[in-house]
């Protein structure tokens, strides 16, 4: 809006000034108008066609077809001009060329100002992001010193010492791993997929030494690119619900975990069955870290994401795609 208010104020001071009187304004308002709308078209092909090129970095293309358009359109509509407005004087080849000219520069102030908004966004973009990982870097401290999760651990690899020295020795190497990732590879932007699978895989080898039958939990991992990167532990928040709420007695699979990671896109699944007597605390406590996880998503994966969740008949269900 504060674009074309200047760019009528500027048409109205040059038109005064060729005139050097104001009834040279009112009297041809109408072609003022038309030439207004002229503006706006091609300000706003360039704005949200002609843009695209320099966006892909096709620089040859968006010069080639931008002075092309700009000539087609500036003939088009000066003779469409002529036509409305009774014109009968022929115009000359250099008639058409400052028409061309004003059109081409018209047009690349819409490329200009839609490549200055998107250099604005930018940099808000990359501050929230700073924010944002500040909190996820407490938050993942929270998540590292679980003092829940390394009772239980510590307590379960106590009582293998005995038994079974040969496993517990194992289980602390393995905890020891997972410590290691959480105060490393979790502080980078993006890891590779194959070492997220891999702490994954030591957090359930853990999460299985309470358990009578480890058979019960699936994690079925299917990798076509280990090229691949994600932001770590964004998969982990969907994990540790599962294994709090999860309904192990009576159940074949009380856990189904999937990852699938094909050419530029990580698909992510995780279901179980809930105790119905702990479903309040499930969403209560779920909750915020849900819209936590969200918010991550919205700033790293803005409109290359899907989220699906489904939490019926105290069956819990979560679905996560990543473009990459």
């Amino acid at each position: 809006m504060f674009y074309w208010l200047v760019f009528c104020l500027l048409s109205g001071v040059i038109s005064f000034r060729l005139s050097e009187e104001f009834d040279f304004i009112s009297a041809n308002i109408l072609q003022f108008v038309y030439n207004l709308g002229w503006a706006a078209i091609q300000f706003y092909l360039f704005y949200f066609i002609f843009y695209k090129f320099i966006e892909q970095q096709k620089y040859v293309r968006y010069f080639i077809f931008s002075a092309l358009e700009s000539i087609v359109l500036s003939i088009s509509l000066t003779v469409l001009f002529a036509v409305v407005f009774r014109i009968k004087e022929p115009f000359s080849f250099m008639d058409y060329v400052p028409q061309a000219v004003g059109t081409f520069v018209i047009g690349n102030t819409g490329s200009l100002l839609k490549g200055f908004i998107r250099w604005f966004d930018d940099i808000q973009h990359k501050q929230e992001i700073e924010k944002a990982m500040l909190q996820n870097e407490l938050d993942m401290l929270n998540a590292q010193l679980n003092p829940h999760f390394l009772f239980n651990t510590l307590n379960n690899i106590d009582s293998l010492i005995v038994s079974n020295p040969e496993k517990a020795s194992e289980s602390l190497i393995t905890l020891s791993e997972i410590m290691r990732y959480m105060l490393y590879e979790a502080k980078k932007k993006t890891v590779l997929i194959i070492n997220e699978v891999a702490h994954y895989q030591n957090i359930i080898k853990m999460q299985a030494l309470r358990m009578k039958d480890p058979s019960k939990v699936k994690f079925v991992v299917d990798i076509d690119n280990e090229a691949a990167e994600v932001a770590p532990l964004i998969f982990l928040p969907f994990l540790e619900n599962a294994f709090k709420y999860a309904v192990f007695e009576n159940m074949n699979t009380a856990i189904d975990i999937r990852l699938k990671s094909i050419e530029n896109k990580i698909e992510f699944s995780c279901s179980n069955y809930c105790d119905e007597s702990n479903e309040h605390n499930n969403k209560k406590s779920g909750g915020i870290g849900l819209a936590n996880l969200e918010r991550r998503l919205q700033l790293l994966y803005k409109g290359k994401y899907r989220l699906d969740i489904h939490n019926e008949n105290s069956y819990f269900s979560v679905y996560l795609s990543l473009e990459t």
